[in-house]
């Protein structure tokens, strides 16, 4: 009971702040890197590199690992989806000029996506305040990027991260139905390893999978590995474990802002006001989703 209290407080503070920085910083770098070799070279490397280090350390921690094959087999699917049919259209998206905040904004539609399939498939209760929240999220984040509506990239860069919306909407659907119960090192171990065997034929079809030895593509690979791979994705699955699909992707509105936010620090690039009204805009949204979950559960107590 105290060790999930203390998961609980961890849910409520740090954990969400640092996810948001995190899962920002995957577009920003993402986009740097995508430009700089062939995009699913990056995220064959990215993969490749992240399961070597979290399989290292779940041998080393001694880390269980699933007995039942159905297990498995669902974390493959998982994997397919979250890094696969996710990650691969969205590189191939910046790849092909879309800015970071903009495929932040698109993808940022994952919490309606998530909170409206989660209420048939999973029984989870959605409150009108917590409706309401991720509607006024999502205004959010148009207000935020409203000034880039018409920004660069082709109608194929913009339907490929539409493409990597679904397959992020669908992994976390499957992810929160079949793992919450498998230990985070071991399960993500094998969901990455699964991305890595479908991305593989992707990437030599595409460009093959050599990356420039260069310090923008190699640097990219290896903060998405170890940063995002590992640190985003079991932000995330905690996330999940401690709130409702709804309630924990809602956090992503807050991605395009701050993806905004980070560009302009590491860019140069320029970041108009409506970047931190919609910011704003989007807090506002995610403190009632999270707030009127809340109210429903009862503070302190499992959602």
């Amino acid at each position: 009971m105290a060790h999930h209290q203390s998961l609980v407080r961890l849910s409520a503070g740090v954990l969400p702040a640092a996810f948001i920085v995190v899962w920002s910083s995957g577009y920003l770098v993402g986009s740097i890197g995508a430009r700089s070799g062939p995009p699913l070279a990056l995220l064959f490397w990215r993969l490749l590199l992240a399961f070597v280090v979290l399989g290292v350390v779940a041998l080393a921690t001694r880390a269980p690992w699933p007995s039942q094959p159905r297990v498995y087999v669902h974390l493959v699917v998982t994997g397919v989806l979250l890094q696969t049919l996710q990650f691969g259209p969205i590189y191939l998206g910046l790849g092909m000029g879309v800015t970071p905040g903009m495929a932040a904004m698109i993808v940022s539609a994952c919490p309606l996506v998530v909170a409206a399939a989660a209420v048939p498939l999973f029984a989870e209760r959605m409150t009108c305040w917590q409706w309401l929240g991720l509607g006024v999220g999502l205004f959010g984040v148009v207000i935020s990027l409203s000034d880039k509506l018409g920004g660069r990239g082709t109608l194929t860069g913009y339907t490929l991260i539409a493409l990597g919306l679904l397959g992020f909407a669908a992994g976390t659907l499957y992810q929160k139905r079949f793992g919450q119960s498998v230990d985070l090192r071991t399960g993500t171990t094998i969901q990455l390893l699964a991305g890595l065997i479908t991305t593989l034929p992707l990437a030599a079809l595409h460009g093959g999978v050599a990356l420039p030895l260069t310090f923008p593509a190699v640097g990219s690979s290896v903060w998405l590995a170890l940063v995002n791979s590992i640190g985003g994705f079991t932000m995330l699955f905690l996330l999940l474990r401690l709130r409702s699909g709804g309630a924990a992707t809602s956090l992503l509105y807050l991605v395009p802002p701050v993806t905004a936010v980070l560009s302009m620090l590491v860019l140069g690039q320029n970041t108009p006001a409506t970047v931190f009204a919609g910011m704003s805009v989007s807090g506002a949204g995610v403190l009632l989703v999270v707030f009127a979950k809340r109210r429903v559960a009862g503070v302190g107590s499992p959602p």
